[in-house]
């Protein structure tokens, strides 16, 4: 794989501190394989209302829930305006709900009951088969049936991703996933090569020891105790999460499967590096923004986060400090020496093993004929190259549309920017090392699947528990979970 670090000097600490935090990674439906390989036949698939704008008499209105923050939200909403602008049948208001995806779905989960819902909702990966069981939203798959569109040209990983039963179910998908953060200085402070970054656990454990004995910091790496942490490197090692192959299956998903020596050795690593003081764990609270203090404030080398960092970053360091307001306040630290860099993610055993992460963007089914083509129409033209192009560079999403990647605009700001370098790594991890036919678990309770495994995490790295016993306590409540949502349909 081919690979590029990129690293940057940040000038105040407020900078790169908002910058990381501005981007803050029942009833069964099936595919055949374990990421969708969307050739099962769609004969049976509702119908999507293609035509109806046709017969609109005034401007149809769109409402998009989503939860953005940074460059992505203004990226999204100058390009719903722009799209509005563009033509007079369709009318996209997009509306920010909450800080969180959790937050956005509760809302979306309490409108349910009584139908009040946007056209359009910018959803979590990880609530798919939620979405798809509640009846709620209707396969882009129709969509791009009844327009004779071909859906071959978007990335594979991610269209398996979410292609269940055959179906495409989103639109238009932005993927995401994880880099390894870390400060250069640091690793020449302590004799080791600044181009050389750590890419399995063992090989963290050896820098940050490396790192300590140097005295350069006393904990060398800090985690946030995040779910993608552990499903990333579960992932990354063709490991499912749950039976029912990791959701895809025929069959109903009824147990948790990730009880294995690999889970084993990622909760060990957890403990030991904690106990031995090379870890510093931060409890996943929403706006929760230590990890990046500690790196800011160079009391830590290495993290891992978001690969849509990218653009925030750099519009700091472009001097664009409008999303710096209400910034905390960090005084007499000496930033001469924070020098970040990006590197694929750590692995269990190689680096730059991921899945499918970020969102994907659904329509509605409970909205008039109207509105789903009012919906799909919008779609169809944020799936277009020049659209596609501009949620890359200025949203730092990666593609839906493979073939943008070729575009001479995407090479140059991958060859001629900090932030079109650090995702050129992300889309690398994505597009040549991610197995398009394994790209993470489709289950309907994800939500309580994420709380149930950052427990878990907690109790390895700040209840100091036993690493075999907080995992088997939470294979029990995950297999829990399950019933409970088979239970209820949903």
């Amino acid at each position: 794989m081919r690979t590029h670090r990129r690293h940057l000097t940040v000038l105040a600490v407020p900078l790169l501190v908002l910058a990381l935090l501005a981007t803050a990674c029942g009833s069964d439906s099936s595919s055949d394989s374990g990421g969708g390989d969307g050739e099962q036949a769609t004969a049976d698939l509702p119908p999507c209302p293609v035509d109806a704008l046709d017969s609109a008499t005034e401007p149809v209105e769109v409402v998009l829930w989503y939860q953005l923050l940074g460059n992505a939200a203004d990226t999204l909403e100058a390009m719903a305006a722009d799209y509005n602008a563009s033509q007079d049948k369709v009318r996209v208001r997009p509306e920010l709900q909450g800080a969180s995806y959790d937050e956005l779905l509760r809302k979306y989960e309490q409108g349910i009951p009584s139908g009040e819902l946007p056209q359009l909702v910018v959803a979590e990966d990880t609530a798919t088969k939620f979405l798809i069981d509640s009846g709620t939203v209707i396969p882009a798959q129709s969509c791009f049936d009844a327009d004779g569109l071909d859906t071959s040209g978007f990335v594979a990983a991610t269209a398996n991703h979410y292609t269940v039963d055959g179906a495409l179910w989103p639109a238009t998908a932005s993927t995401s996933d994880i880099l390894t953060y870390y400060n250069k200085n640091h690793f020449t402070r302590a004799g080791l090569d600044p181009e050389d970054p750590p890419g399995t656990l063992e090989e963290v454990r050896q820098v940050a020891q490396s790192i300590k004995d140097a005295g350069v910091v006393d904990t060398p790496v800090v985690l946030k105790l995040d779910s993608w942490f552990i499903e990333t490197q579960l992932t990354g090692s063709g490991q499912p999460l749950v039976n029912n192959d990791n959701g895809y299956g025929p069959d109903e998903t009824t147990e948790a499967t990730y009880d294995t020596p690999d889970t084993e050795a990622i909760l060990d690593w957890i403990s030991s590096m904690t106990a031995d003081e090379l870890l510093l764990a931060v409890p996943n609270t929403d706006g929760v923004i230590d990890h990046y203090l500690a790196m800011a404030s160079q009391n830590a080398s290495i993290t891992l986060e978001t690969s849509t960092a990218a653009t925030t970053i750099e519009s700091f360091l472009g001097g664009d400090t409008s999303i710096a307001q209400g910034a905390v306040e960090n005084e007499d630290v000496d930033t001469s020496g924070l020098d970040i860099a990006a590197a694929p993610v750590f692995g269990v055993d190689e680096p730059g093993q991921v899945g499918v992460g970020g969102n994907a963007f659904y329509i509605t089914s409970t909205s008039t004929d109207a509105e789903q083509a009012g919906a799909w129409d919008f779609m169809k033209w944020w799936n277009e190259p020049a659209q596609q192009t501009r949620w890359h560079v200025d949203g730092s999403y990666l593609p839906f549309l493979a073939s943008v990647v070729d575009e001479p605009e995407v090479q140059a700001f991958w060859n001629d920017t900090l932030a079109g370098g650090f995702l050129e790594i992300a889309w690398n991890e994505l597009a040549e090392s991610t197995d398009p036919e394994f790209t993470g678990a489709l289950i309907g309770p994800y939500d309580k699947f994420r709380v149930i495994l950052r427990d878990m995490l907690d109790a390895i790295a700040i209840d100091d528990a036993d690493p075999t016993t907080a995992l088997q306590d939470a294979v029990q409540a995950s297999d829990e979970a399950l019933q409970r949502y088979n239970d209820t349909n949903f």
